[in-house]
């Protein structure tokens, strides 16, 4: 049965990706077995997360506000794009991403979209072996 989930029941996750503020909205922990997990992403001025892969699902983005670094790829083979607010990045499973926002005094946001194969793997998206980091954690 369809459900609306209220961004002001959500908690806001500041530990997974330090430095960025995550809000689960679609989500084992909101929906009954979903077979994909959907969020909205604030990323402070000048933060950016840890490049990462995830090992078992394609990720979707949606810029909403901001423009935003993106790098794809391992360190030997780094692609780098600008994008901006109406941008959809698609990002398949196993390759290496991360962003950055270029603003020094504004926020940037994105919704974002992990698909996955079961509800097992969206319940574990975020554990270690479905999405693995790359480097160390911000400070």
């Amino acid at each position: 049965m369809a459900k609306i989930i209220k961004t002001r029941n959500l908690t806001v996750d500041e530990t997974f990706e330090p430095g960025l503020k995550i809000e689960r909205g679609i989500h084992s922990d909101t929906v009954e077995n979903p077979k994909m997990a959907m969020g909205h992403t604030v990323i402070p001025p000048g933060s950016r997360n840890e490049r990462h892969y995830h090992v078992r699902c394609d990720a979707g983005m949606y810029v909403l506000k901001g423009r935003l670094r993106m790098v794809f790829g391992p360190e030997f083979k780094q692609q780098e794009v600008v994008t901006e607010p109406g941008d959809f990045i698609f990002v398949p499973q196993g390759e290496i991403h991360g962003l950055e926002n270029l603003s020094d005094k504004e926020a940037a946001e994105i919704v974002f979209c992990i698909g996955g194969t079961s509800p097992e793997d969206v319940r574990h998206y975020k554990e270690e072996g479905h999405t693995v980091k790359v480097e160390p954690p911000r400070k």
